[in-house]
């Protein structure tokens, strides 16, 4: 009787442990498999729509690590972010993920993203590349209806503030070009004094404008901001974008045409026709 009681509790406590370590086990696939948060609507006038976000996109990482806290969390952290300096964040869309620099709260609402969506981050998590903010540039992408898409570095730069003229020319910016030559022409004509105040005022005007005219002048020929996205340079930013759109044209173009579109229907038509006994 004694034998069969210590048999009985050695079993007892073997079903114990066995019980406790698929506890632990489940808690970890549970910790492992945390809901991520989603945009659930974005207010007509918000940091997300001036940088082109949209309802469904994940947050997956801010601060270059992975979030899994609350809403709550992820607004403090929002608010504690540095207007100056700016924080990543790491976008979950459509498959794919890229970064942004933000500068405060989104002003969107906010839910827990569904559990295939979760499952299917959780999966791609090890490929996803948060970065270093001081390794990441902005670029704004401007898209017309024909998949042409001029991309831009949004930082100010040192040429457009010295030599207007060459940095026009670089950027295809030709009426601005015109109107700055004929300013340099005219000042020059009058009083060289009077010209070189005038490329003073220029060199100060398009310190603070550069983001503005290539802006102002894509949207004239008929583009719209796209997307915005912060890479360590343009040939990422441009390979990113290339995973939202395969047909997409870039200006100016560094990774390439993008690739044939085979003739997949063809090939089903000629396959279907084969099949049909006596023909």
């Amino acid at each position: 009787l004694m034998a069969y009681a210590d048999e009985h509790s050695q079993e007892m406590a073997a079903d114990n442990q066995n019980l406790t370590s698929s506890i632990a086990q489940e808690t970890i696939e549970e910790n492992n498999g945390k809901s991520f948060i989603c945009i659930k609507e974005i207010r007509p006038i918000s940091r997300a729509k001036a940088l082109r976000l949209k309802t469904g996109d994940v947050i997956v990482g801010i601060r270059g690590e992975v979030f899994n806290g609350s809403v709550e969390e992820l607004l403090d952290i929002f608010d504690e972010i540095d207007d100056q300096d700016g924080g990543i964040l790491t976008i979950w869309r459509e498959g794919f993920s890229f970064n942004l620099i933000i500068y405060g709260p989104l002003g969107c609402i906010f839910e827990f993203t569904r559990d295939e969506i979760t499952r299917d981050i959780n999966k791609a998590l090890p490929d996803i590349l948060m970065g270093n903010i001081d390794e990441l540039i902005t670029f704004e992408l401007l898209r017309g209806i024909d998949s042409r898409c001029n991309i831009f570095d949004t930082r100010v730069s040192q040429l457009g503030i010295y030599l207007p003229p060459v940095w026009l020319i670089q950027q295809r910016l030709w009426e601005p070009l015109v109107a700055t030559l004929a300013i340099y022409a005219i000042t020059l004509a009058v009083h060289w004094v009077l010209f070189v105040i005038s490329v003073i005022l220029l060199a100060l005007y398009f310190r603070k404008s550069q983001l503005v005219l290539l802006r102002s002048f894509n949207l004239h020929k008929g583009k719209q901001i796209w997307m915005i996205i912060a890479s360590k340079n343009m040939i990422d930013a441009q390979r990113t974008a290339r995973l939202f759109d395969p047909n997409i044209v870039f200006e100016p173009d560094l990774i390439g045409p993008p690739p044939p579109v085979e003739l997949v229907s063809t090939k089903k038509k000629k396959k279907r026709k084969s099949s049909i006994p006596g023909q």
